[in-house]
């Protein structure tokens, strides 16, 4: 798992809502790709980020990464929630693990 993938998350969980929205209330179908195929790919893909994060052995690193990455809270929000002092206490906290996996 990567950064980028990790932010994507959040995006996809919104695009989930949104088709969902256009389908109930506006009876709007995509005219280019089957609704429910698109859906089913963008909940795999959050379902697969949030096995990975579920794979993480420390409660605290998979706690951030869970408020941060699948709750959408801020880096200040997360940090305070965790009990850090600062705001970055969370962020440098998922950074070092994601660090530590890519070596």
């Amino acid at each position: 798992m990567n950064r980028h993938e990790l932010r994507q998350v959040r995006s996809l969980m919104n695009e989930i809502q949104e088709d969902e929205w256009r389908r109930d209330t506006c009876a709007a179908y995509s005219l280019f790709a089957e609704d429910d195929q698109q859906a089913g790919r963008y909940r795999q893909a959050v379902r697969e980020i949030a096995g990975w994060i579920d794979q993480i052995d420390d409660s605290l690193t998979r706690r951030a990464f869970r408020l941060r990455y699948l709750d959408g809270l801020s880096w200040a929000a997360v940090s305070y929630r965790l009990g850090y002092g600062g705001e970055s206490g969370a962020r440098k906290l998922c950074e070092r693990y994601l660090f530590s996996k890519d070596t």
